[in-house]
């Protein structure tokens, strides 16, 4: 079993963050010191403005991240916000850990009153589709191909209230 939390209450995981990310992307992050990715991860350290990044732990050992940004492309402002940066390591995959740090990542969207969520990705569209997402457009994004996907959020049931 795994929890999610913030990023926010957990700084001391950005070091192991800027390490998974540089080495799961290195052409990427090949012009940046470890330093500047680690004050990247850093500004992800929010609770209630975006960005907000989580995070997902079995036990005490970091298990994986994702991100709630202003926007899926920086390229595009139209699509907002945006939920990406997944990452979960190889000895945790295939245990729902990506699942459930996108459905915490819908419930965060949610809660902060979005009601549409937009993600790009290369390979986790399978999770994204289980999860109900839909396929959007297909896009050529720094010579990549993304597929990117569209959520209508249902919005929570406020305690107290019939909406």
């Amino acid at each position: 079993m795994f929890k999610i939390t913030y990023l926010a209450d957990h700084p001391e995981t950005i070091p192991t963050l800027g390490a998974w990310f540089r080495a799961q992307w290195p052409d990427y992050f090949a012009e940046q010191t470890q330093a500047e990715i680690e004050a990247d991860f850093l500004e992800d350290a929010h609770r209630t403005r975006l960005p907000v990044r989580l995070l997902a732990f079995t036990g005490e050992k970091l298990a994986g991240t994702i991100v709630l940004r202003e926007r899926a492309i920086p390229t595009r402002p139209d699509i907002h916000p945006g939920l990406g940066g997944l990452f979960v390591p190889p000895e945790h995959r295939g245990r729902g850990v990506g699942t459930g740090l996108v459905k915490a990542g819908m419930d965060l969207a949610c809660n902060l009153d979005f009601r549409v969520v937009f993600a790009t990705t290369v390979i986790a569209g399978g999770i994204l589709e289980r999860l109900g997402w839909e396929l959007a457009e297909n896009i050529n994004h720094d010579e990549e191909q993304l597929c990117l996907y569209r959520c209508d959020l249902v919005p929570l049931k406020k305690p107290g209230s019939d909406k």
